[in-house]
């Protein structure tokens, strides 16, 4: 075994601690109930919490190639990129999601196929 791995005992504390933590966070509200009062600022921006996380899932998806971990070395040729692009300019003209996808998708295969 390696002198930097870690042993089941750690391993087993770590998800342990880690599910403790969920357990307490995602429960905060259930526990203490109505005691306490959120002020409608923290209301309206857990409300942007969702769409962040899929931005910071998608953004890197789209904008980086593969195998690739800084923005430095973003590729223009990119087929997710483009599609991407495509699809974020039809679904914001159009709000709607079969047009996003088929457009999105027809730009990226045509740009794989080509670049």
């Amino acid at each position: 075994m390696r002198g930097d791995s870690l042993g089941s005992f750690e391993i087993a504390l770590l998800i342990g601690g880690m599910a403790l933590v969920t357990l307490l966070t995602r429960a905060f509200f259930v526990f203490l109930g109505a005691r306490v009062q959120v002020p409608e600022l923290v209301l309206r921006a857990i409300r942007y919490a969702p769409l962040a996380a899929i931005v910071g899932i998608v953004a890197p998806e789209l904008i980086l190639p593969t195998g690739v971990a800084e923005i430095s070395q973003m590729d223009w040729k990119s087929p997710n990129l483009w599609g991407g692009l495509v699809g974020f300019v039809v679904y914001f003209w159009t709000r709607q999601m079969l047009p996003t996808l088929i457009l999105g998708m027809t730009v990226f295969s045509l740009v794989r196929y080509w670049l």
